[in-house]
């Protein structure tokens, strides 16, 4: 996240402070649906999730005079969102934690039909490459490259050290690099066998 971005964040803050619902309004816009999908990587209940996220922005308006956020209200929001999602697992005796998670993505709406396929495609290609990452890699790669938190962010959020973050950062990357470079194989091949059918149509030795 960017410096500019958590100052701004912060400013929306101190009007919150002040009473002020638009800001407030703007912070729960703005982190709602990824803090939703943060909660149910981790407890795998989409309405539980709901609820953890629904409180911790509910108590960021409540005791607005009580919380002091001084460098990123970002990091606080996750922090707060794991701790309570944690809380409530407990609460529920959900001792395990089931991931059937999707990425929160939208893609732009288009009168296309092929520009339709093309983003349903690259949907499905992103999802099948993040559903072979091994979950806590998973959940630490979508909170740096899609929540835009840096290491020491998701590090205090998750409360493990930088080593640990930056070792499962890795191993996603090594994983995403080993699935594209297979990927495009198959691509390569498939493209190849459709070539040699389409050649031997010319030819007359299609059988």
């Amino acid at each position: 996240m960017s410096i500019n971005t958590a100052n701004k964040d912060i400013a929306l803050y101190n009007r919150i402070k002040k009473g002020d619902r638009i800001a407030f309004n703007t912070i729960f816009d703005k982190y709602y649906d990824s803090l939703c999908d943060f909660s149910y990587m981790m407890n795998g209940n989409k309405e539980l999730a709901e609820e953890v996220v629904a409180d911790v922005l509910a108590n960021i308006w409540i005791k607005k005079n009580k919380i002091e956020i001084v460098h990123s209200l970002k990091a606080y929001l996750f922090r707060s969102t794991r701790n309570m999602t944690i809380s409530y697992m407990r609460k529920r005796k959900l001792n395990t934690v089931h991931i059937e998670d999707s990425i929160h993505f939208q893609p732009v709406e288009s009168s296309n039909p092929e520009e339709k396929i093309i983003q349903e495609e690259s949907l499905i290609y992103v999802e099948n490459i993040l559903n072979i990452i091994p979950e806590k890699s998973r959940r630490i790669f979508k909170m740096h490259r899609f929540d835009k938190l840096k290491y020491q962010e998701i590090s205090n959020i998750l409360e493990i050290s930088n080593k640990t973050v930056e070792k499962h950062m890795s191993k996603a990357i090594k994983i995403m690099r080993e699935y594209k470079a297979t990927h495009l194989l198959l691509v390569l091949l498939s493209f190849t066998a459709i070539i040699k059918i389409v050649f031997s149509f010319q030819q007359g030795t299609f059988l």
